[in-house]
């Protein structure tokens, strides 16, 4: 039951994330395109196809969010993921988890800390990037012609 809940509450932690980040993705490029008098596709259709499809031309324009912002989401985010690594160690030093099925233990441990391990990353990577570098990707300015 635990393995179980602590398999699908990451999946459904990830779910939201990609939904409120289409959400937010879905409102900004439908404002750019009625500012140039195209038309948006529709919500569900923008969110749930690949990004090459919906649109023809290629975003070129970078998206920049304030410092606070960023460091005010790395510092949710972070904390999350160091909380996703501690329920790893967890369950890696539970008797009980690996009494009853060890190789799904060690499979749910792997892909909690893989998790954790990730979102902290990523609040690392948000409160420490600076404004003119990527969050992603190469540093620098030459990645911006790409």
């Amino acid at each position: 039951m635990t393995v179980a809940l602590i398999l699908i509450a990451p999946i459904g932690i990830l779910f939201l994330i990609v939904l409120v980040s289409g959400t937010l993705a879905y409102r900004y490029r439908s404002r750019q395109m009625r500012a140039t008098g195209q038309e948006p596709p529709s919500y569900l259709v923008y969110l749930f196809r690949p990004f090459a499809t919906v649109f023809a031309t290629p975003v070129t324009t970078r998206v920049s969010i304030p410092k606070p912002i960023r460091i005010l989401l790395g510092l949710v985010v972070l904390p999350g993921g160091l909380f996703f690594l501690l329920i790893a160690y967890l369950l890696f030093t539970s008797d009980h988890a690996m009494q009853s099925h060890p190789i799904a233990a060690v499979v749910a441990t792997a892909l909690v800390a893989a998790l954790g391990a990730t979102f902290a990353y990523i609040g690392f990577r948000l409160i420490m990037v600076s404004d003119e570098e990527q969050l992603f990707g190469k540093k620098g300015k030459e990645s911006d012609a790409a």
